[in-house]
């Protein structure tokens, strides 16, 4: 009896559910249209009420429970309409929505144009998305934001919101830049099937035009990204939208692999990517077309909350060299990065044939035998940047070197013939031997003039190997302090590899190659640092178009280099940084400046604490001198083309 009341009740009880289910989806069918226009018109308004951009969407419908459709939707900044989609139709789970979660089935949009203005310190998108009316007076108890709540959702949108498949057709994005050339950004198609999404780019300006083709697939559920780039180009173009760099850029092709996953509440990203063919010519970079064969690296990207780090289980290929770094940048509380390279022996030829020709023009086609090592460690705060600390050290094992590669730098210790440049033109050639009547031996110059150029170029000349790393420190932080190139740090090694072998342009290029021959000078002991300091001596700039301590002696003071007394060496050696504009030393009267006078005292006290004079000599030590050479005309007729006291603090003084 209890049993056939129980079925009879469970029955029932079945009825009445279903009937209230088919109740409620008759009135969800009834109502749902209501409920989607209230959810879509509150979210629009609740987003102008509160941005200074506005959202204005024309035409939208919802068709059965998951299909939305758009007409017209607009994006606009207090400018001008930053953004038009003509038509956006998606379809969505509807029952991952019922559980709040947001993942896109298909998805079809059509003519989507994009206008971005730049001019100076102004745009008109900046603002589309800040809040207005914001209460500034509120205390702020964390301004900082999560990095690894950032990535999340940009890799939730990837993997769980990515449409399975889907068309989307003619992007169009316009830059426009002042007084630079106007960018064009076209995409002609999206095509997304089964998670495989190929589309083209165009990058255009008015000139200029490069394609590229993306090839990519996605594993949602492994949280793994494929990429391969096509890049199809004209060599003879410039990079569009920035001719006025004068930037060539273009490769072959390109791959990516990224798989995301979660350790310790933290984000890693790890994979590969790869690059053929990289081709670059930039006049800040070289004057001649750099190319990479290949590039590769294979890294374990770590995001925290704070910072973002490469470890060090990653790996760069550079053609024929492998090496770990270990890179970290910290954003708050304050700005650090780290950057550290351990790379113990390994065949030093791997070195030099990785080396790209366009960036190392002299030295390409180096041939060696034996082995390397190289340190690195680089660390900054930038909050308190006079703590940073640089370390870099590149140790020969049983190293030879048989080939030079495109210059004979074992023509130190011989006899030569050395041409000097002015604006890439020949204006003079210095025979570097002794047969040279205005060729000086070392013994034969002013030890005053001599011991004055080593207190105000390179103090360390005769115990370092061709840098000193504590002046490339020094002259990083002041760098990072002025942010720009302010200073260099270069020893008597440097300068001498820069004019024997180097061009004038100051760029990466030349700055790699004089570092690299510096090196190999020093460490393969090509010749002696007596040799070294004479031939610079006998070839550097002591005034305008004069060349060689001979003439600067002749040109200053009608003397020989070793009847300098020690006031005039030390001027000398004061406008060794600034040969052409030694007039600027120099009042109205043929007097030196006062601040002139100061440097003059300041390198003879310094010169006394070296021993490299006496305490009789400094006490007889006057600042004055008495221009008697050719220098004497060009005095009366020269007025001071530079600020002498915005030049002194910037000489290369090694302490």
């Amino acid at each position: 009896m209890n049993i056939h009341i129980n079925k009879k009740l469970l029955k029932k009880i079945g009825y009445a559910l279903l009937g209230t289910l088919l109740f409620l989806s008759i009135l969800a069918l009834l109502l749902k249209n209501t409920i989607f226009y209230h959810l879509v018109d509150s979210k629009i308004r609740n987003f102008n009420e509160t941005h200074v951009g506005q959202i204005v969407i024309k035409n939208y419908n919802l068709n059965g429970f998951s299909r939305i459709d758009i007409d017209s939707i607009y994006f606009i900044s207090p400018y001008d309409t930053i953004c038009t989609i003509d038509t956006l139709s998606i379809t969505i789970r509807p029952f991952k929505a019922l559980f709040g979660d947001i993942a896109i089935k298909d998805i079809f949009w059509k003519n989507t144009t994009i206008n971005l203005c730049k001019y100076d310190s102004t745009d008109n998108f900046s603002t589309l998305f800040k809040r207005k009316n914001v209460d500034t007076t509120k205390k702020v108890i964390n301004t900082h934001p999560d990095y690894t709540e950032r990535t999340s959702i940009i890799f939730k949108a990837i993997f769980d919101i990515l449409p399975e498949k889907g068309s989307i057709s003619n992007i169009n994005i316009f830059v426009k830049r002042k007084e630079k050339d106007d960018v064009n950004i076209s995409i002609p198609f999206i095509n997304i099937n089964d998670y495989k999404i190929n589309f083209p780019i165009t990058i255009s300006d008015k000139k200029q035009k490069q394609h590229f083709f993306f090839a990519n697939i996605i594993y949602p559920d492994d949280r793994t990204i494929y990429s391969k780039v096509v890049n199809k180009y004209d060599e003879k173009d410039f990079f569009p939208g920035y001719k006025s760099l004068q930037l060539k850029a273009h490769f072959d092709t390109a791959f990516f692999s990224i798989h995301q996953s979660t350790e310790g509440g933290n984000i890693v990203l790890s994979g590969q990517s790869e690059m053929l063919h990289l081709f670059i010519n930039q006049p800040a970079i070289s004057y001649s077309d750099v190319i990479f064969d290949k590039l590769r690296l294979n890294y374990h990207f770590t995001i925290t909350e704070n910072a973002f780090i490469l470890d060090s289980s990653s790996q760069v290929h550079f053609n024929q060299l492998t090496f770990n770094p270990f890179v970290r940048f910290q954003v708050y509380p304050t700005k650090q990065l780290e950057i550290n390279i351990n790379k113990p022996s390994f065949p030093a030829q791997e070195l030099f044939s990785s080396l790209p020709e366009g960036l190392f023009h002299n030295t390409y086609g180096i041939k060696a035998k034996g082995n390397l090592s190289y340190k690195l460690h680089f660390l900054a705060d930038f909050s308190i940047i006079d703590s940073l600390k640089l370390e870099s050290e590149l140790k020969p094992e049983k190293l030879s070197i048989y080939s030079y590669g495109n210059v004979n730098l074992a023509k130190l210790d011989s006899d030569f013939i050395h041409t000097v440049y002015e604006n890439e033109e020949p204006v003079e050639q210095i025979y570097v031997s002794y047969s040279n009547p205005n060729y000086t031996p070392l013994q034969q110059i002013s030890p005053y003039l001599r011991n004055a150029l080593l207190c105000t170029e390179d103090g360390a000349f005769y115990w370092h190997r061709g840098f000193i790393q504590e002046a490339f420190q020094q002259a990083l932080i002041q760098n990072i302090k002025r942010k720009r190139f302010a200073r260099g740090g270069s020893t008597i090694t440097m300068q001498l590899v820069k004019n024997l072998y180097l061009n004038k342009h100051k760029n990466i290029s030349r700055k790699l190659e004089e570092m690299l021959i510096v090196w190999i000078i020093e460490n393969m002991r090509l010749c002696s640092k007596d040799r070294m300091f004479e031939i610079y001596l006998n070839i550097i700039e002591f005034g305008p178009h004069t060349y060689g301590v001979s003439k600067g002696t002749h040109f200053y003071f009608n003397k020989k280099p070793n009847e300098l007394t020690l006031p005039e060496a030390i001027f000398m050696a004061s406008i060794v940084p600034k040969p052409k504009h030694f007039a600027s030393s120099f009042d109205s009267t043929g007097t030196l400046k006062p601040a002139v006078q100061d440097f003059l005292k300041y390198v003879a006290n310094r010169m006394l604490s070296k021993e490299m004079i006496n305490q009789a000599e400094l006490d007889a030590f006057q600042p004055n001198i008495e221009i008697k050479g050719p220098a004497k005309e060009l005095l009366k007729q020269k007025k001071d083309s530079i600020n002498l006291d915005e030049v002194l603090p910037v000489l290369n003084i090694n302490y």
